[in-house]
């Protein structure tokens, strides 16, 4: 089991590079996957991060972390990550590698495929 895992975060990295994600930002998002991953029963199908900010620029907030099973992909369930609060600080951190114009986001959300695709997504906040 320990090998496949090793294979893929392998094949994770080069999909990060292939998505045009900086050497910094496949650091970060390779190990909130790692994180993810140890926590996640072997029947995994995707698994989630949401990490809601106070407020747009904010480091607090909260965070949820859910996945699908391959038989029941659309029923989410909770899990445990490896630890509940580094793979949302470093997603919150990421921040810092994004254009200023991009870092006033609201809320992420990171979906982690097993196939080791992943999505990265913003929500920043409606401009009156």
């Amino acid at each position: 089991m320990r090998h496949l895992l090793i294979i893929g975060l392998v094949a994770f990295a080069s999909l990060a590079r292939a998505q045009e994600v900086s050497p910094q930002e496949t650091r970060i998002v390779t190990a909130v996957a790692r994180c993810l991953i140890a926590g996640l029963p072997q029947d995994w199908y995707d698994a989630h991060v949401v990490v809601t900010l106070d407020e747009p620029g904010s480091v607090d907030g909260s965070a949820t972390y859910l996945f699908s099973r391959q038989l029941a992909r659309t029923e989410m369930v909770p899990f445990k990550p490896c630890d509940a609060t580094t793979p949302a600080k470093s997603l919150v951190e990421m921040r810092e590698l994004q254009a200023p114009e991009k870092r006033d986001w609201k809320a992420v959300r990171f979906v982690l495929h097993r196939d080791g695709k992943f999505d990265l997504t913003y929500d920043y906040p409606k401009k009156p």
